[in-house]
């Protein structure tokens, strides 16, 4: 089975899609598939010192996959570096990695709000924008890609998925919810990345859509407990020490 997990930034699957995301690549048979297709960069670009809050989120992401995957089998990656390469899908250049029988792409787009202390202004090329057409343009804060139409961002999405596909297996997606009634107050950028997705599955009629509920989890009681938990929490402190050793928080 190859599991695609669609997030915006580089915390909202193992915030929202856990222990899913562990339980999509636990067996040596399967494969999981994380796309960030925002920077998280919070409006501050590839600047940042001494780390760009872009990179160390990534670097976030990287361990926690890192982790899970050592979780499941400790010789898995034992010795094994987190190749990185850059790759290019429908004219558009995305960076690549890959651990055991895990792979991540982060597209790098803006990310929806510029922050400044409390205040949050969107961005002007944000998914948002580039969906509802308000712009026609939006560059990776590297500069690497240029997404002209919203139509141009699905390609690039839904050629990534035939791209990790596996002949003879099964093929699943998790997203963010859009039903207001059931996931309300979700972040801009996690609801266009869902309807992306959306989009791309149709390409897919056979593969389940997973959709899950975020922000509103909080109010929810708790629902994990045992291993399921463990696995929870140690995701998190992976990610937590990507974000604390390279000065974010």
């Amino acid at each position: 089975m190859v599991s695609v997990f669609a997030v915006a930034h580089q915390d909202d699957w193992q915030l929202f899609m856990n222990p899913e995301a562990y339980h999509a690549m636990d067996e040596p048979q399967e494969k999981a598939v994380f796309i960030h297709v925002t920077a998280g960069d919070a409006g501050a670009g590839v600047g940042g010192e001494p780390v760009p809050y872009y990179l160390a989120r990534e670097e976030g992401a990287l361990r926690a996959v890192r982790f899970m995957a050592n979780a499941a089998d400790p010789t898995a990656g034992k010795g094994v570096a987190m190749a990185g390469t850059v790759v290019e899908y429908s004219g558009h250049k995305v960076q690549r990695y890959a651990y055991a029988n895990a792979v991540v792409y982060f597209l790098r787009i803006p990310d929806g709000n510029i922050v400044n202390g409390t205040v949050y202004t969107p961005h002007p090329q944000s998914l948002t924008r580039l969906r509802g057409g308000e712009t026609d343009v939006t560059e990776t804060i590297d500069g690497a890609a240029r997404y002209q139409s919203w139509a141009e961002l699905v390609a690039t999405l839904n050629a990534i998925v035939k791209a990790e596909q596996v002949a003879g297996s099964g093929l699943t997606f998790h997203i963010a919810e859009l039903d207001e009634s059931l996931n309300p107050g979700d972040h801009p950028d996690h609801r266009a990345v869902a309807f992306a997705m959306e989009d791309v599955a149709q390409n897919h009629p056979c593969a389940p859509l997973y959709r899950h509920i975020e922000y509103f989890t909080r109010t929810k009681p708790m629902n994990l407990a045992g291993e399921d938990y463990m696995i929870d929490v140690g995701t998190w402190a992976a990610t937590a020490s990507g974000l604390s050793d390279n000065y974010a928080k």
